[in-house]
């Protein structure tokens, strides 16, 4: 009975997979599916939030978007998303991007606060609203003034 030949040294188990799933194809679905994952990154938060990518079949990205308007607007970005996204995953995996009308849901975590709770104005915030307030004659326009610096400083953090 022959022996057999003794290993140099061990191989990480990251190798061994990747030898085993190269000529089965997973691999290039494993790397399609990092377009989720990457998607808000590549396109930016406020896109996302309207479009989200529904399937990848033989390199066609079918996105949906949740309106005309969105949709007409994306269709001229269509070819920086899929150089940024090829780019991103390190390799051609989108060919072509369809844009198609559906509906779009925010993640709970990505989903956007309700209303921002006001934070009440320091001395000196109310100072410098006076000050900078105190060179409008017309009383109305002042007050109205008044009123949008009051609501811009309670909205900062």
């Amino acid at each position: 009975m022959a022996k057999r030949p003794r290993m140099a040294f061990p191989r990480p188990l990251s190798g061994v997979m990747q030898d085993s799933l190269s000529g089965s194809g997973l691999a290039e679905r494993l790397r399609e599916t990092e377009i989720w994952r990457v998607w808000p990154e590549v396109v930016g938060t406020a896109l996302a939030g309207r479009a989200q990518p529904l399937r990848i079949i033989n390199g066609t990205l079918t996105v949906a978007v949740s309106s005309a308007p969105w949709m007409q607007e994306l269709r001229f970005m269509t070819a920086m998303m899929k150089e940024k996204l090829n780019l991103r995953l390190g390799d051609e995996v989108v060919k072509e991007i369809v844009l198609k009308a559906g509906r779009v849901s925010l993640p709970p975590a990505e989903a956007p606060d309700a209303v921002n709770e006001p934070h009440p104005l320091t001395p000196q915030q109310k100072a410098l609203i006076e000050e900078q307030s105190a060179s409008i004659s017309d009383p109305e326009t002042r007050q109205a003034f008044i009123n949008l610096m009051q609501t811009s400083m309670e909205q900062q953090r």
